[in-house]
């Protein structure tokens, strides 16, 4: 008798499907990419603009004793005296003489705000020099004594003071620029701003830096 095998059976695998195409998925991606390095782009243009190019229609110029208005408030500079000391308060709030081996100019303004209130700060408030240095407001006066204590708002007025220390040579010339304050920790740049000549020259500057007040009173401000 001859034995017979049965034929060996081959199990063929199921073939494995194809991957994904990936293609549409790349070219997707390096689409939003190329959007957002255009975007990041058109934004460092913007802040490297000068200042001509950016800010130069966003700026209202007016003279001591005049209103200028801009899109977001309006302020006033009224007085400039110089002081050679003024108050500050100490860390229990006493009210205390601070002093100073070159000037505080001391600069009486008042703002309103035809919508949103707000306060200015000392990140968008400075004196400008003739040759075109900037100074901010003087650190050693405590700000609840000066303007950046007063909420501007719609239909008010308040009064207060910016007190900048500066060298007698910063005071003829000098200017005032005061801006918007943006939100949060950034400085809008294309805030509007207003740009005040404090008439500082001839015989008032020479005043200012020859006659300055021994003391002034800041408290009650």
């Amino acid at each position: 008798m001859v034995a017979t095998e049965a034929p060996a059976r081959t199990r063929t695998r199921p073939s494995a499907e194809p991957p994904p195409r990936r293609g549409f998925l790349r070219r997707a991606g390096a689409a939003v990419l190329g959007l957002a390095l255009c975007a990041c782009a058109v934004y460092a243009q913007t802040l490297a603009m000068s200042y001509d190019q950016s800010g130069s229609n966003l700026t209202s110029h007016g003279d001591l004793g005049e209103t200028v208005q801009t899109a977001r408030f309006s302020v006033k500079a009224t007085s400039v005296i110089s002081a050679k000391a003024v108050d500050t308060r100490d860390y229990r709030g006493n009210v205390r003489k601070v002093q100073t081996s070159h000037l505080f100019l001391v600069i009486e303004v008042s703002a309103t705000s035809p919508k949103e209130p707000f306060k200015f700060n000392a990140f968008t408030t400075v004196l400008v020099t003739a040759d075109g240095k900037r100074y901010r407001t003087t650190d050693k006066v405590d700000p609840s004594l000066t303007f950046f204590n007063k909420w501007i708002q719609p239909g008010l007025w308040p009064t207060g003071k910016l007190i900048f220390e500066v060298p007698e040579e910063a005071v003829a010339g000098a200017g005032l620029v005061v801006a918007s304050p943006g939100g949060g920790i950034l400085v809008d740049s294309l805030a509007p701003e207003a740009e005040i000549d404090l008439g500082l020259t001839g015989a008032t500057a020479t005043r200012l830096t020859s006659g300055p007040e021994q003391y002034h009173s800041l408290a009650g401000t």
